[in-house]
Protein backbone atom coordinates (compact mmCIF):
# COMPACT_ATOMS: atom_id res chain seq x y z
CA UNK A 1 0.00 0.00 0.00
CA UNK A 2 1.59 3.05 -1.32
CA UNK A 3 0.18 6.68 -2.00
CA UNK A 4 0.95 9.99 -1.80
CA UNK A 5 -0.92 12.86 0.04
CA UNK A 6 -0.97 16.70 0.70
CA UNK A 7 -0.53 17.70 4.58
CA UNK A 8 -3.74 20.20 4.15
CA UNK A 9 -6.20 17.40 2.77
CA UNK A 10 -4.84 14.35 5.18
CA UNK A 11 -4.71 17.14 8.11
CA UNK A 12 -7.92 18.45 7.82
CA UNK A 13 -9.99 14.59 7.53
CA UNK A 14 -7.41 13.34 10.24
CA UNK A 15 -8.97 15.59 12.92
CA UNK A 16 -12.25 15.55 11.60
CA UNK A 17 -12.23 11.82 12.00
CA UNK A 18 -10.32 12.14 15.38
CA UNK A 19 -13.59 14.39 17.10
CA UNK A 20 -15.23 10.81 17.77
CA UNK A 21 -12.28 9.20 19.19
CA UNK A 22 -12.60 8.97 22.96
CA UNK A 23 -9.52 6.75 24.40
CA UNK A 24 -11.21 3.57 25.32
CA UNK A 25 -9.75 0.70 27.07
CA UNK A 26 -12.08 -1.96 26.95
CA UNK A 27 -12.36 -1.34 23.25
CA UNK A 28 -8.59 -0.42 22.10
CA UNK A 29 -9.18 -0.93 18.45
CA UNK A 30 -11.61 1.80 18.62
CA UNK A 31 -8.22 4.72 19.48
CA UNK A 32 -7.36 3.98 15.72
CA UNK A 33 -8.47 5.07 12.38
CA UNK A 34 -8.87 2.82 9.65
CA UNK A 35 -7.34 3.82 5.90
CA UNK A 36 -8.47 2.15 2.90
CA UNK A 37 -7.57 2.43 -0.50
CA UNK A 38 -9.78 0.60 -3.16
CA UNK A 39 -10.94 1.52 -6.63
CA UNK A 40 -8.34 4.53 -6.69
CA UNK A 41 -10.57 6.04 -3.74
CA UNK A 42 -8.72 6.68 -0.31
CA UNK A 43 -11.42 6.50 2.68
CA UNK A 44 -10.76 7.12 5.73
CA UNK A 45 -12.96 6.10 9.39
CA UNK A 46 -13.37 6.62 12.86
CA UNK A 47 -15.71 4.95 15.35
CA UNK A 48 -16.50 5.02 18.98
CA UNK A 49 -18.66 2.15 18.80
CA UNK A 50 -22.01 4.27 18.72
CA UNK A 51 -21.06 6.98 16.08
CA UNK A 52 -18.87 6.66 12.49
CA UNK A 53 -17.38 8.57 10.02
CA UNK A 54 -16.02 7.86 6.91
CA UNK A 55 -14.41 10.45 4.59
CA UNK A 56 -13.10 10.58 0.87
CA UNK A 57 -9.68 12.08 0.45
CA UNK A 58 -7.94 12.92 -2.43
CA UNK A 59 -4.45 11.51 -3.02
CA UNK A 60 -1.95 13.32 -5.30
CA UNK A 61 -1.28 9.83 -6.68
CA UNK A 62 -1.77 5.97 -5.67
CA UNK A 63 0.83 3.23 -6.13
CA UNK A 64 -0.71 0.46 -4.74
CA UNK A 65 -4.27 -0.69 -2.25
CA UNK A 66 -4.77 -1.81 1.25
CA UNK A 67 -6.52 -1.14 4.19
CA UNK A 68 -4.65 -0.34 7.70
CA UNK A 69 -5.40 0.90 11.17
CA UNK A 70 -3.25 3.97 12.06
CA UNK A 71 -3.59 5.07 15.98
CA UNK A 72 -5.66 8.28 15.27
CA UNK A 73 -4.17 10.82 18.07
CA UNK A 74 -0.45 9.87 17.14
CA UNK A 75 -0.90 10.20 13.44
CA UNK A 76 -2.89 13.68 14.23
CA UNK A 77 0.42 15.20 15.95
CA UNK A 78 2.71 13.65 13.13
CA UNK A 79 1.10 15.00 10.36
CA UNK A 80 0.22 18.34 11.97
CA UNK A 81 4.29 18.35 12.10
CA UNK A 82 4.98 18.41 8.67
CA UNK A 83 5.41 21.99 6.50
CA UNK A 84 2.23 23.33 5.29
CA UNK A 85 2.78 22.64 1.34
CA UNK A 86 4.11 19.30 2.14
CA UNK A 87 3.41 16.27 0.18
CA UNK A 88 3.65 13.39 2.20
CA UNK A 89 5.01 10.02 0.83
CA UNK A 90 3.95 7.12 2.61
CA UNK A 91 4.35 3.62 2.24
CA UNK A 92 2.88 0.14 4.13
CA UNK A 93 5.08 -2.26 5.01
CA UNK A 94 4.60 -5.30 6.67
CA UNK A 95 3.41 -3.88 10.39
CA UNK A 96 4.78 -0.61 10.11
CA UNK A 97 3.72 3.02 7.74
CA UNK A 98 6.27 5.04 7.15
CA UNK A 99 5.91 8.91 5.92
CA UNK A 100 8.72 11.08 4.42
CA UNK A 101 8.97 14.30 3.48
CA UNK A 102 12.14 15.31 2.11
CA UNK A 103 14.82 15.18 4.96
CA UNK A 104 11.79 14.51 7.51
CA UNK A 105 10.92 10.69 7.97
CA UNK A 106 8.59 8.32 10.69
CA UNK A 107 7.76 4.93 10.86
CA UNK A 108 4.51 3.98 13.26
CA UNK A 109 3.72 0.66 14.05
CA UNK A 110 0.01 -0.08 12.63
CA UNK A 111 -2.62 -3.03 13.39
CA UNK A 112 -4.40 -4.97 10.99
CA UNK A 113 -7.71 -3.55 10.12
CA UNK A 114 -9.72 -7.08 10.05
CA UNK A 115 -10.99 -7.08 13.43
CA UNK A 116 -12.15 -2.89 12.99
CA UNK A 117 -16.25 -2.45 14.18
CA UNK A 118 -17.93 -1.35 11.07
CA UNK A 119 -21.83 -0.40 11.09
CA UNK A 120 -23.93 -2.77 8.97
CA UNK A 121 -25.70 -1.11 6.37
CA UNK A 122 -28.44 -3.11 5.37
CA UNK A 123 -32.33 -3.13 6.08
CA UNK A 124 -32.52 0.54 5.12
CA UNK A 125 -36.28 1.45 5.52
CA UNK A 126 -36.33 5.61 4.59
CA UNK A 127 -34.52 7.19 1.82
CA UNK A 128 -34.73 10.99 2.34
CA UNK A 129 -33.09 14.08 0.27
CA UNK A 130 -33.41 17.28 2.34
CA UNK A 131 -31.52 20.88 1.92
CA UNK A 132 -28.17 20.93 3.87
CA UNK A 133 -29.12 24.42 5.11
CA UNK A 134 -32.31 24.06 6.16
CA UNK A 135 -31.58 21.12 8.05
CA UNK A 136 -28.56 22.31 9.93
CA UNK A 137 -30.31 25.48 10.82
CA UNK A 138 -33.66 23.13 12.36
CA UNK A 139 -31.26 20.98 14.58
CA UNK A 140 -28.80 23.87 15.80
CA UNK A 141 -32.28 26.06 16.39
CA UNK A 142 -33.28 23.18 19.27
CA UNK A 143 -29.74 21.44 20.10
CA UNK A 144 -29.20 23.17 22.68
CA UNK A 145 -32.03 21.81 24.61
CA UNK A 146 -31.23 18.42 24.56
CA UNK A 147 -30.17 16.96 27.95
CA UNK A 148 -27.07 15.39 28.35
CA UNK A 149 -26.76 12.02 30.70
CA UNK A 150 -30.33 11.88 31.77
CA UNK A 151 -31.26 8.83 33.49
CA UNK A 152 -34.22 9.11 30.90
CA UNK A 153 -32.24 8.13 28.29
CA UNK A 154 -34.65 9.31 25.47
CA UNK A 155 -34.21 12.95 26.35
CA UNK A 156 -30.46 12.65 25.67
CA UNK A 157 -31.01 13.16 22.16
CA UNK A 158 -32.93 14.87 19.27
CA UNK A 159 -37.00 13.74 18.53
CA UNK A 160 -37.27 14.13 14.35
CA UNK A 161 -40.31 13.98 13.04
CA UNK A 162 -41.65 13.18 9.24
CA UNK A 163 -45.08 13.86 9.48
CA UNK A 164 -47.59 16.64 7.12
CA UNK A 165 -45.29 17.44 4.59
CA UNK A 166 -42.60 18.74 7.52
CA UNK A 167 -39.72 17.77 9.34
CA UNK A 168 -39.84 18.72 12.34
CA UNK A 169 -37.08 18.56 15.14
CA UNK A 170 -37.43 18.23 18.88
CA UNK A 171 -35.53 18.50 21.59
CA UNK A 172 -36.24 19.05 25.63
CA UNK A 173 -34.10 18.32 28.94
CA UNK A 174 -37.71 18.46 30.82
CA UNK A 175 -37.40 22.19 32.13
CA UNK A 176 -36.96 23.84 28.53
CA UNK A 177 -37.92 22.48 24.86
CA UNK A 178 -37.24 23.98 21.61
CA UNK A 179 -38.89 22.60 18.13
CA UNK A 180 -38.22 23.75 14.90
CA UNK A 181 -39.04 22.23 11.34
CA UNK A 182 -38.73 22.69 7.36
CA UNK A 183 -41.01 22.15 4.60
CA UNK A 184 -40.13 18.63 3.23
CA UNK A 185 -42.99 17.28 0.57
CA UNK A 186 -41.53 14.36 -0.31
CA UNK A 187 -42.35 11.86 2.54
CA UNK A 188 -44.35 8.20 1.76
CA UNK A 189 -44.85 7.66 5.51
CA UNK A 190 -44.66 8.82 9.28
CA UNK A 191 -41.53 8.45 10.44
CA UNK A 192 -40.26 9.43 13.83
CA UNK A 193 -36.83 8.66 15.37
CA UNK A 194 -34.51 9.69 17.98
CA UNK A 195 -30.35 10.73 16.92
CA UNK A 196 -28.43 10.77 20.00
CA UNK A 197 -27.04 14.13 21.15
CA UNK A 198 -23.15 13.79 19.95
CA UNK A 199 -24.68 12.67 16.39
CA UNK A 200 -26.42 15.88 16.43
CA UNK A 201 -23.31 18.14 17.25
CA UNK A 202 -21.07 16.27 14.91
CA UNK A 203 -23.82 17.13 11.86
CA UNK A 204 -23.70 20.74 12.97
CA UNK A 205 -20.12 20.41 12.54
CA UNK A 206 -20.11 18.91 9.82
CA UNK A 207 -23.19 20.37 7.06
CA UNK A 208 -22.49 23.04 5.19
CA UNK A 209 -24.62 26.86 4.69
CA UNK A 210 -25.40 26.15 1.68
CA UNK A 211 -28.34 24.81 -0.38
CA UNK A 212 -26.53 21.50 -1.47
CA UNK A 213 -28.78 18.59 -1.16
CA UNK A 214 -27.43 15.21 0.98
CA UNK A 215 -29.07 11.78 1.60
CA UNK A 216 -30.28 10.36 4.60
CA UNK A 217 -30.79 6.86 4.81
CA UNK A 218 -32.78 5.38 8.03
CA UNK A 219 -33.15 1.70 9.69
CA UNK A 220 -34.40 -0.61 12.32
CA UNK A 221 -31.15 0.68 14.40
CA UNK A 222 -29.11 2.96 12.42
CA UNK A 223 -29.18 6.20 10.72
CA UNK A 224 -26.67 7.40 8.03
CA UNK A 225 -26.39 10.77 6.63
CA UNK A 226 -24.33 10.56 3.27
CA UNK A 227 -22.80 13.93 2.52
CA UNK A 228 -20.54 13.02 -0.69
CA UNK A 229 -17.16 13.72 0.38
CA UNK A 230 -18.21 12.24 4.29
CA UNK A 231 -20.80 9.56 5.60
CA UNK A 232 -21.61 9.91 8.81
CA UNK A 233 -23.25 7.03 11.09
CA UNK A 234 -25.32 6.78 13.79
CA UNK A 235 -27.31 4.57 16.24
CA UNK A 236 -30.35 5.46 16.81
CA UNK A 237 -32.08 5.75 20.55
CA UNK A 238 -34.18 2.95 20.64
CA UNK A 239 -37.13 4.56 23.05
CA UNK A 240 -40.55 6.17 22.29
CA UNK A 241 -40.14 10.31 22.81
CA UNK A 242 -42.46 12.04 24.88
CA UNK A 243 -45.78 13.71 23.26
CA UNK A 244 -45.08 17.19 22.79
CA UNK A 245 -48.05 17.70 21.03
CA UNK A 246 -50.01 20.40 23.95
CA UNK A 247 -46.85 22.48 24.07
CA UNK A 248 -47.64 23.02 19.86
CA UNK A 249 -49.94 26.91 20.50
CA UNK A 250 -50.91 28.12 17.64
CA UNK A 251 -52.62 31.16 19.53
CA UNK A 252 -51.22 33.49 21.56
CA UNK A 253 -52.55 35.93 24.16
CA UNK A 254 -49.85 38.43 24.23
CA UNK A 255 -46.68 38.93 21.67
CA UNK A 256 -44.07 41.45 23.32
CA UNK A 257 -40.89 42.25 21.03
CA UNK A 258 -37.70 42.51 22.36
CA UNK A 259 -34.41 43.95 20.96
CA UNK A 260 -32.26 40.82 21.37
CA UNK A 261 -28.89 42.44 22.11
CA UNK A 262 -30.74 44.53 24.43
CA UNK A 263 -31.88 42.09 26.75
CA UNK A 264 -28.91 39.92 26.43
CA UNK A 265 -26.25 42.56 27.71
CA UNK A 266 -28.73 43.29 30.26
CA UNK A 267 -29.05 39.38 31.50
CA UNK A 268 -24.97 38.97 31.40
CA UNK A 269 -25.08 41.87 33.70
CA UNK A 270 -27.64 40.56 35.62
CA UNK A 271 -25.43 37.00 36.47
CA UNK A 272 -22.74 39.21 38.12
CA UNK A 273 -25.37 39.25 40.98
CA UNK A 274 -27.45 35.85 40.84
CA UNK A 275 -28.36 33.83 43.27
CA UNK A 276 -26.08 30.50 42.76
CA UNK A 277 -28.42 28.32 43.62
CA UNK A 278 -31.48 29.28 41.99
CA UNK A 279 -30.17 31.17 39.41
CA UNK A 280 -33.38 32.70 38.93
CA UNK A 281 -33.87 36.39 36.92
CA UNK A 282 -37.17 38.57 36.91
CA UNK A 283 -38.09 40.47 33.79
CA UNK A 284 -41.19 42.77 34.20
CA UNK A 285 -42.66 44.87 31.28
CA UNK A 286 -44.98 47.51 31.91
CA UNK A 287 -45.46 50.78 30.76
CA UNK A 288 -43.39 50.51 27.88
CA UNK A 289 -40.13 49.58 30.10
CA UNK A 290 -38.35 45.90 30.24
CA UNK A 291 -36.91 45.81 33.85
CA UNK A 292 -34.65 43.19 34.73
CA UNK A 293 -33.54 42.37 38.03
CA UNK A 294 -31.58 39.64 40.03
CA UNK A 295 -30.23 39.56 43.66
CA UNK A 296 -27.87 37.21 45.51
CA UNK A 297 -28.14 35.70 48.96
CA UNK A 298 -26.04 38.46 50.09
CA UNK A 299 -28.81 40.77 49.32
CA UNK A 300 -26.48 42.30 46.28
CA UNK A 301 -29.07 43.76 43.75
CA UNK A 302 -28.83 44.64 40.09
CA UNK A 303 -32.35 46.41 38.44
CA UNK A 304 -31.72 47.45 34.40
CA UNK A 305 -34.35 49.45 32.46
CA UNK A 306 -34.13 49.60 28.81
CA UNK A 307 -37.49 50.81 26.89
CA UNK A 308 -39.96 48.32 24.80
CA UNK A 309 -43.03 48.41 23.08
CA UNK A 310 -45.57 47.21 25.69
CA UNK A 311 -48.14 49.51 27.23
CA UNK A 312 -50.82 46.60 28.24
CA UNK A 313 -51.33 44.62 31.36
CA UNK A 314 -48.04 44.94 33.27
CA UNK A 315 -46.40 41.16 33.01
CA UNK A 316 -43.57 39.84 35.61
CA UNK A 317 -41.78 36.35 34.56
CA UNK A 318 -38.94 34.70 36.81
CA UNK A 319 -36.92 32.47 35.09
CA UNK A 320 -33.72 30.82 34.58
CA UNK A 321 -31.09 32.99 33.62
CA UNK A 322 -28.83 30.15 31.24
CA UNK A 323 -32.32 29.06 29.79
CA UNK A 324 -33.03 32.61 28.69
CA UNK A 325 -29.33 33.03 27.54
CA UNK A 326 -28.94 29.91 25.40
CA UNK A 327 -32.04 30.98 23.46
CA UNK A 328 -30.77 34.35 22.64
CA UNK A 329 -27.79 33.02 21.47
CA UNK A 330 -29.32 30.60 19.47
CA UNK A 331 -31.40 33.35 17.91
CA UNK A 332 -29.63 35.21 15.09
CA UNK A 333 -32.12 37.74 14.63
CA UNK A 334 -31.88 41.60 15.65
CA UNK A 335 -35.50 41.21 17.55
CA UNK A 336 -37.45 38.70 19.54
CA UNK A 337 -40.73 37.41 20.54
CA UNK A 338 -41.83 36.84 23.92
CA UNK A 339 -45.62 35.25 23.60
CA UNK A 340 -47.31 34.30 26.70
CA UNK A 341 -50.98 32.40 27.18
CA UNK A 342 -53.52 32.65 29.32
CA UNK A 343 -53.83 28.54 29.33
CA UNK A 344 -50.24 27.79 29.85
CA UNK A 345 -47.40 28.96 32.33
CA UNK A 346 -44.85 28.32 29.72
CA UNK A 347 -42.85 31.05 28.37
CA UNK A 348 -42.57 31.29 24.70
CA UNK A 349 -39.99 32.86 22.38
CA UNK A 350 -39.28 33.15 18.67
CA UNK A 351 -37.39 35.32 16.59
CA UNK A 352 -39.49 37.93 15.24
CA UNK A 353 -41.61 37.28 11.69
CA UNK A 354 -40.16 33.71 11.31
CA UNK A 355 -42.70 31.23 12.63
CA UNK A 356 -40.51 28.17 11.96
CA UNK A 357 -38.89 27.65 15.27
CA UNK A 358 -39.87 28.10 18.96
CA UNK A 359 -38.67 28.29 22.05
CA UNK A 360 -39.75 27.27 25.33
CA UNK A 361 -38.96 27.55 29.00
CA UNK A 362 -40.64 26.83 32.19
CA UNK A 363 -41.00 29.73 34.70
CA UNK A 364 -39.35 29.37 38.03
CA UNK A 365 -41.52 29.43 41.15
CA UNK A 366 -39.22 31.64 43.99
Amino acid sequence: MKFIIKKKFFLKTIQKLNNIICINTEHPITNNILCCIKDNITYLMSTNLELEIISKIHCSKVFSFGEILIPGKKILNIIRSFPQNAEINITINNNSMELQYQNIYFSLNIINAKNFPRFKRKEIIHNLTVNQKKFKNMIYNTHYAMAKQDIRHYLNGMNIKIKNNKILAIATDGYRMAFAYTKYNHAKTNISIIIPYKTILKLIQILEDTDDLFQIHIGKKIIQFNLGTDIISSKIIDQQYPNCKNFFIKKFDKIISIDKDKLKQALIRASILIHQKLQGVRITMKNGLCIVTSNNENDEKIKEKFQINYFDIPIEITINIKYILDVIRTIQNSTIDILLTNNSSAIYIKCTNINNSYHIIMPLVL
